[in-house]
């Protein structure tokens, strides 16, 4: 009777321990599972591989630069004509950096540098993206640039989306010229609970924290955003906005939603901050001035020396 009721016993404590380390198994993998869901959605629809290699209607020039880590990430520019500075962008979720950006090509085209930042994981780049990885590939690329001299007047910051998290935190650790904001987020456990309300801060590894980052900077912000966006609606704008009243202004275009926010008014909104950037036509007149200036010492110097 001893012998068997041991053995009963023995036998229900093996079972409790197999069905606690089952348990143990399965929360652990439930956890696991539930901290990457938001991040499989964010990266899941990321462009594999490189659409810019195939179009050779865009005269861009590749930009490889190193990551902390050891990749080579392969990036893409146009150089700026003397006195305009060099836009930076950062592309959405889905990394396009063909159609979306194309407003940028036509300022591209008006004299402006661009530089179409490559990341990891993304178009043929080697690597898998995570929000602390993408913030040190974006100050990586960007100290690379200006030691080749690709930005002699400066960068203008630009985030899309997703690319409005990394172009923020870049913003604060280069203090760039300027920053610009199309469809930002807040945050990105606020843009996910845009989506599904009651999700907890714990499930949500990747931040994007902007509003704690645009409270920092100094430098002119233009955020712009749609009013019928159901991403990123236009009050994560004014939130922006607000963070940081002194530098930062928010522009709502009507009707728009998440992607066609340029097309409706954003373009011009854009083009109109860019101006103040604008130093290629100070330059001209100081050319035109030293040329005046030359001709005149030109023409008195033989008369002095008569």
């Amino acid at each position: 009777m001893t012998v068997s009721t041991d053995r009963s016993g023995t036998g229900m404590m093996r079972k409790m321990a197999i069905g606690l380390v089952l348990a143990s198994t399965l929360l652990a993998a439930t956890f696991g599972v539930a901290t990457t869901i938001p991040e499989h959605i964010l990266f899941r629809q990321r462009t594999l591989f490189n659409l810019l290699e195939l179009d050779s209607r865009l005269a861009v020039q590749p930009l490889d630069y190193e990551t902390h880590d050891g990749l080579t990430i392969r990036a893409w520019y146009l150089p700026a004509v003397p006195g305009k500075p060099t836009i930076v962008y950062f592309a959405g979720r889905e990394g396009d950096l063909v159609r979306k950006p194309r407003h940028l090509y036509e300022l591209a085209e008006e004299g402006y540098g661009l530089i179409l930042a490559g990341y990891r994981g993304y178009g043929g780049n080697p690597g898998r993206p995570r929000e602390g990885n993408m913030y040190r590939d974006a100050a990586a690329m960007l100290d690379q640039a200006e030691q080749a001299g690709l930005a002699r007047d400066g960068f203008v910051l630009y985030g899309y989306s997703m690319g409005s998290g990394i172009a923020t935190n870049a913003a604060v650790q280069i203090e760039p010229r300027a920053l610009i904001l199309e469809a930002p987020m807040t945050s990105f456990p606020e843009a996910v609970r845009q989506q599904v309300a009651r999700v907890p801060n714990w499930v949500v590894r990747t931040k994007f924290d902007n509003v704690a980052r645009l409270a920092e900077l100094k430098v002119p912000v233009l955020i712009v955003a749609g009013e019928q966006d159901p991403v990123t609606p236009a009050r994560f704008a004014t939130m922006l906005a607000s963070a940081n009243d002194q530098f930062a202004t928010a522009v709502i275009v009507p009707t728009a939603n998440h992607v066609n926010i340029i097309r409706l008014g954003g373009r011009q909104a854009i083009a109109a901050f860019m101006e103040q950037f604008d130093g290629s036509g100070i330059l001209a007149s100081l050319s035109a001035l030293g040329d005046q200036a030359s001709d005149i010492a030109d023409q008195i110097l033989p008369t002095m020396d008569d």
